[in-house]
């Protein structure tokens, strides 16, 4: 075993920002290994801390090596194998707490007692969810069916099973907050990225950014949560000499008016620009933080722009769609950001300025949370910002073709992952449906209604009936009545007309005090049927048609069903 050569375990393609350690499997060989920090794991190693390599495990650490290269070469995200690598330092931790064996042949049956293990946290210990358990182990059993080569998915061999995700009605008051937070979080954005133009940038310190809530925003650009100036200790002997060195310090800092020092209030306003371009485009934040800097031409579409590389013109693919309103605060960001990096003019469109990631690394807007705990804001990631975005779009739409479209999804997509059920928009669709269907909530006279609620016409005579959506004859000088083109709709007028003069001839008209015999309300009705019947009846020869059958059915007592009961009520037929 002693002889045995010891492969790096290193991995290639990887790309790492200036201060982040290469990634290795080297140091799980060693008992401990996987506890500790990466930056130090090795200095450790090397003095012996943790003693002999255990080289028992050296096959499965190759095995595993093996896969998760192989993606790395495919293109896979680093992101995604950064949370693999984790997730198989828990499962060696665990194992060197339970001391199980690491032997590849012996590694399946380990791999099952671990989902056990996390099994029981679920249902017993209650300290970990369903999904995330059936995720953790589903993640790594993914890499062991590969490397013993394994038909099924060893994760079924395992209790746990993928937990059910019914989509759950969001209430009204719910429903209304979510968009009151995306709101205000956007109002807070746009304010940010107002408030840090180039002469606050380059301005004194500490920047005052003024919102529209009336609060106002202070950013001294110094890194980490210390209160600057930085407060000196009370019982110092040397008060004035501290008071004079940080003074000192707080001035030399304020003086230095380049991105050495302001780079945090520069990376403030690139995370709200990114935010509100991810809310306008829709574009997923792996694609957004990485797009290029480029001269831009516009194409005026359906809402707003489609925007290509003016290099390519517009034979050019579509990089993006913007709304018509953003335009101008996209090509003000622009002329912002040529002004901060002028020597920057290829690089990437929203370049953070980073310390120790690489910059293919998304951004993790540490700054705009940062901002938001201040402010008492809730901070909206990316995915729901995208979310909500969808919803938004789709409620006022009410087309998922295209809101799938817009946001490039499938719509199975879009229905699947990004739409969530709403109370309010169920109650609307339910009501609807019924107004269509159930003679009892549609309108109560023939036609159908196309508003919200009562509407009397200009010119009601003033003895008619006044629409309230209860009373049928209301509903003939209501704006929302519409006539339907079909002889249906005109046997029902033909009815109804009927049903009013059997009660303008039993229900007699009160007379005023002066002797005056208003109109009949019931001989009004029926003197605004016969319009609306004349209108069919002159209209074309195929609705004359439709009148005479009407008016022969009346006659031989053969009434539309809508009205027939009402009729035979009221004459006792």
């Amino acid at each position: 075993m002693s002889d045995i050569e010891i492969p790096p375990l290193t991995f290639t393609g990887v790309p790492y920002g200036d201060k982040e350690t290469p990634w290795t499997l080297f140091p799980l060989l060693y008992k401990g290994g996987a506890a500790i920090r990466a930056n130090l794991v090795g200095a450790i190693i090397t003095a012996g801390e943790l003693g002999p390599a255990h080289l028992e495990r050296l096959p499965l650490l190759v095995g595993l090596h093996g896969v998760i290269q192989g993606n790395i070469t495919g293109g896979a995200s680093k992101f995604s194998e950064q949370v693999v690598l984790n997730t198989i330092k828990q499962f060696f931790r665990w194992m060197e707490e339970r001391e199980m064996s690491f032997r590849l042949q012996d590694i399946e049956t380990t791999y099952l007692v671990w989902t056990d293990y996390l099994f029981h946290r679920v249902r017993t210990v209650r300290n970990l969810s369903e999904h995330s358990a059936y995720v953790t182990a589903s993640r790594l059993g993914r890499y062991l069916d590969q490397i013993l080569e394994r038909r099924k998915p060893i994760l079924l061999q395992s209790s746990l099973r993928s937990p059910p995700n019914p989509k759950s009605a969001i209430g009204t008051g719910a429903d209304k907050q979510n968009l009151e937070h995306a709101f205000s979080f956007g109002a807070a954005l746009l304010d940010i990225c107002r408030g840090l133009d180039l002469n606050a940038l380059w301005g004194p310190l500490p920047v005052r950014i003024h919102l529209r809530t009336g609060q106002t925003l202070l950013e001294y650009s110094m890194p980490g949560r210390r209160e600057w100036p930085h407060p000196l200790e009370a019982d110092s002997a040397s008060r004035k000499s501290q008071e004079r060195v940080k003074a000192a310090h707080h001035a030399k800092h304020e003086a230095d008016r380049t991105l050495k020092t302001r780079y945090l209030i520069v990376n403030l306003r690139i995370e709200a620009e990114l935010l509100v371009f991810i809310a306008q485009t829709g574009m997923n934040l792996s694609q957004a933080h990485q797009l290029r800097m480029d001269q831009y031409s516009y194409t005026s579409s359906t809402d707003g722009y489609q925007v290509r590389s003016y290099k390519q013109r517009r034979n050019g693919p579509v990089l993006f769609e913007i709304f018509s309103h953003y335009r101008e605060m996209f090509e003000h960001y622009l002329q912002w950001r040529n002004a901060v990096f002028p020597n920057d003019r290829d690089g990437l469109l929203f370049p953070l300025i980073r310390r120790s990631r690489h910059v293919s690394t998304p951004p993790t807007f540490n700054k705009i949370q940062a901002a938001c705990e201040k402010l008492n804001l809730r901070f909206i990631a990316p995915q729901a910002l995208r979310k909500t975005r969808v919803n938004w779009l789709l409620r006022r739409s009410r087309d998922a073709d295209l809101t799938a479209e817009l946001d490039q999804h499938t719509k199975e997509t879009l229905l699947q992952v990004y739409a969530e059920p709403s109370l309010q928009v169920a109650m609307t669709e339910v009501t609807r449906f019924w107004h269509s269907h159930d003679p009892a909530i549609a309108p109560p006279s023939p036609g159908i209604c196309v508003g919200a609620g009562p509407k009397p016409l200009a010119d009601i005579p003033r003895e008619a009936t006044t629409p309230d959506c209860i009373t049928p004859a209301g509903c003939l000088w209501c704006e929302h009545q519409r006539d339907i083109d079909s002889f249906d709709h005109v046997w029902s007028l033909c009815s109804f007309r009927y049903l009013k003069t059997q009660e303008h001839a039993t229900v007699r008209p009160k007379v005023r005090l002066n002797g005056v015999v208003p109109p009949h309300p019931a001989g009004l009705a029926i003197d605004r049927i016969t319009e609306k019947l004349r209108f069919f009846k002159n209209s074309s020869e195929v609705r004359l048609q439709w009148v005479e059958e009407g008016l022969t059915r009346i006659e031989e007592g053969f009434f539309h069903p809508d009205w027939a009961n009402r009729i035979e009520t009221y004459t006792g037929a």
